[in-house]
This record gives C-alpha cells, sequence and structure tokens, in this order.
C-alpha cells in the first residue's frame, strides 16, 4: 500500500513537472517551411497577407468573394480618381487608408469565407500556427488568429502609410522617419509616379488588400527603409555558429548563450568606444565557458541613415581585437532597442533548436541593465511589444543578467516594419 501510494506520488510529480515544462515550450513547428512573396520585407511584417496572396487555396475564394472584391475595386476607383487631384504625398496616401468601418467589415467577410470553404480552413491550419509568426494567438482557434491577425497587418499597411506620406504616427520617429521632406512638391512628385505605374501597369489579379499592399511595400523602398530584410536569411548570415549546434555538450554550460547589446556611435563611427567595452566584456565572460556562444544584437540605429550594423560590426571586433572564433559569434543585426535586443536574441534560440530550459546571460553597461531591470523597463516592453520578452529576469552582477526567453517573441510585429 505504502508502496503504491509512492508510486502515484511519483507519477503527480512527474505529470506536474510535464505539465509546467509544457507550458513553456513554443506551440510552433521549428520544421516549418515560409511561404516567401518575393519581398522579404513583405514577408517578415504581412505575413498573413503574403499567405493570402501566394497560398492558392487562400487566395482563390478570396477573389470569388463578392464583398472581398469591391474593396479592392473600391481602392482602385479612389486612386485613379485622387492621381490627378492630389498634390502631395498625404493626400495620395489617404485614398488608400483602412478605416475602422471596412476593417470590421473585412472581417465579416473573412469570417463568413472561413465558415464556408473548407480547404481555406484546412490551409489556415497548415500555417497559423505551426509558423509561429503569429504566437500572441496561439491559444486562439484559428478564425479568431485569421481576423485579429487581419486586424493587425491592416492597422500596420495604415501605420506605414501615414509614416511615410506625413512622417507622423512613427513609434520611433528620431531613427524611423522618412528620408525626405515628405510635404515637399518633390516627395508629392516621386509618390505620384508611383500611381502612375500602378495605373500602367495594373495587378492582373487584385485582392482587397492588394493596392495598400503595394504602395506601403514601395513606400518604404522610395525611403530606403528596407531594414527587416538585411542579413537575411538569417540561416546563411548566422552558418557557420549554427554548424557547431550540434556538437555542444550543453550540460557542461550554465547559459544557452551570452547576449551582447549594442550601442551605436554618435558620429559616423563604425563601432562606438561603448560598444567596444561591452564587447571586450563579453569576450571575458566567454572565457569563463559558461555558454558556448555570443550573441551580439543592434541594427542600422545611430546615426540616422548609418550604413553600419552595431551587430556585424560587434562580431568583427570581437574576431580582430578580442580572438573571439567566429563559430562562437551569433549575429542579430535588426535590433533597434532594447526591448527587441531581447526578442530577436530569442527568436534565434527558439527557431534554431537552443534549448530553453536553459537561461540567457546578458551583458551590458552598468546604467543600461539597471534600466533593462526596472519596472519602467517592464513598461515599455508591454507598451511597445504587448508582452515581457522574458521570463525571471535577475541581476547577476554590474554587467550582467539573466532571463529565460519565451515563445512569444517569434511574434512578427507589423507596427515595427524596419524591424517587425
Amino acid at each position: 500500500m505504502v508502496l503504491r501510494k509512492l508510486f502515484l506520488l511519483c507519477a503527480l510529480a512527474a505529470m506536474i513537472s510535464t505539465t509546467l515544462q509544457a507550458q513553456h515550450q513554443p506551440d510552433f513547428d521549428p520544421a516549418y517551411q515560409f511561404v516567401e512573396s518575393g519581398n522579404l520585407v513583405q514577408d517578415k511584417n504581412f505575413y498573413l497577407l503574403t499567405l493570402l496572396e501566394e497560398e492558392p487555396s487562400l487566395r482563390k475564394p478570396l477573389e470569388q468573394n463578392k464583398t472581398l472584391q469591391q474593396f479592392c475595386k473600391q481602392q482602385q476607383r479612389r486612386t485613379n480618381k485622387t492621381a490627378d487631384s492630389c498634390k502631395s504625398a498625404a493626400c495620395l496616401g489617404a485614398s488608400l487608408l483602412f478605416d475602422n468601418d471596412e476593417i470590421k467589415a473585412i472581417s465579416s467577410a473573412l469570417e463568413q469565407v472561413y465558415k464556408t470553404q473548407p480547404a481555406f480552413r484546412a490551409t489556415l491550419q497548415q500555417h497559423l500556427k505551426p509558423s509561429g509568426a503569429f504566437m500572441r494567438y496561439e491559444s486562439l482557434p484559428d478564425r479568431e488568429i485569421l481576423l485579429d491577425r487581419w486586424k493587425e497587418e491592416a492597422i500596420g499597411l495604415n501605420y506605414i502609410i501615414n509614416a511615410y506620406t506625413k512622417n507622423t504616427g512613427l513609434r520611433y520617429p528620431r531613427i524611423d522617419s522618412a528620408m525626405y521632406n515628405v510635404h515637399s512638391d518633390t516627395y508629392a512628385k516621386a509618390v505620384k509616379a508611383l500611381w502612375a505605374a500602378y495605373r500602367q501597369h495594373p495587378e492582373p489579379s487584385c485582392l482587397f488588400f492588394t493596392p495598400a499592399l503595394r504602395f506601403a511595400m514601395d513606400l518604404l523602398a522610395l525611403n530606403k527603409k528596407d531594414h527587416a530584410a538585411r542579413h537575411e536569411p538569417m540561416s546563411a548570415t548566422n552558418e557557420k555558429p549554427l554548424s557547431q549546434l550540434g556538437k555542444v555538450q550543453w550540460d557542461k554550460y550554465e547559459y544557452s548563450v551570452i547576449l551582447v547589446l549594442g550601442a551605436g556611435p554618435d558620429d559616423h563611427s563604425p563601432i562606438s568606444e561603448m560598444n567596444k567595452l561591452r564587447c571586450r566584456t563579453a569576450a571575458d565572460i566567454y572565457r569563463k565557458n559558461v555558454a558556448p556562444f555570443l550573441v551580439v544584437s543592434g541594427g542600422y540605429v545611430h546615426p540616422f541613415n548609418t550604413p553600419y550594423s552595431e551587430a556585424i560590426e560587434m562580431k568583427r571586433f570581437l574576431i580582430d581585437s578580442c580572438s573571439i572564433p567566429e563559430t562562437a559569434i551569433l549575429v542579430e543585426p535588426h535590433a533597434r532597442h532594447t526591448t527587441t535586443n531581447m526578442r530577436n536574441a530569442n527568436r534565434i534560440l527558439l527557431r534554431n533548436g537552443f534549448p530553453l530550459d536553459k537561461k540567457v546571460l546578458c551583458t551590458s553597461s552598468k546604467a543600461h541593465l539597471i534600466y533593462a531591470s526596472s519596472v519602467f523597463f517592464e513598461k515599455v516592453c508591454l507598451k511597445d511589444l504587448g508582452y515581457l520578452p522574458y521570463r525571471k529576469l535577475r541581476q547577476v552582477d554590474d554587467l550582467s543578467i539573466e532571463y529565460y526567453p519565451v515563445a512569444e517573441s517569434l511574434h512578427e510585429d507589423p507596427l515595427d516594419p524596419l524591424d517587425p
């Protein structure tokens, strides 16, 4: 009797442990193959729209839906009408913005397609949760993911159009603003040239979002905001360190990686003195064998329109000046804020099979880590990301903090088009 009770208690403990571990396991397929449109900026910002465009079993019922086709025709009529009458970029852009009523009406039509088209539902099931791109919605049924993500991506299209025709609504105006004076006649002429191209080369088959998506992508290209596509695919950028993963004996290490937060220069130097100092600190920590890899994180941030990625220059400095082997350095070249430093590093770990039961050791300057450990930073994460990109964050010493990565980091954010 005693042995039986003991056995039951052990089984219960094991079940609870397994359940708790499962709560922190991402519900996505690491082997998932992303559908591509030929435009990586689009795919990373608007993956649902890419799916609707590129998957025939999704596209066909949308083309056959009269309500959804009407929205495309409305946008085309508006652009044709305003192309001749508008004298500013803002006026042109306004014709392609989705208002709340349109977003709701499109949601209702999408829901009807979802309910009545079995192939549509089956194809979505193959992509929505397995991709991980909509991870914040993973607990929802596919129908709700479809509708919530459509709304999110519609708002994202509006964000780009407003940002690069009016220079308003930017989340990070100091580093995301337009390359040109959007209120100038010269810029209006450049945007009108896009309109002329649309007339001359209309889309052969138009979905309800096609005109707005095409315009948003062209605005980003016009303003040289291709940041999201730079250094992609990341599997190639990080090919050498990733090739070492299978050789790692993880039980020898306390941490999965050492994350090094970047710091951009104030001038046009490739790397700042502060960034060099952070790299030296990271190299010293790495030599203590607490983790098998370094992750250097930082995009094209400061000064405005810099040609240098913090992470790329950090990797170069670690190799050339700190004698760290290239096979130990993972590059994360897109993040422009502390929130996305952590989020994007997590994505590398999640996408490539790093053990999630090991913590990340994060190093930076003392002042930076005081901020990253603060309640204020929590509020910034919740405001900008909608979640905390870490759990059990703890300050280890003046120059390092530790945390566990969270699966929500995979969620792609169309309201940050330079680093979604």
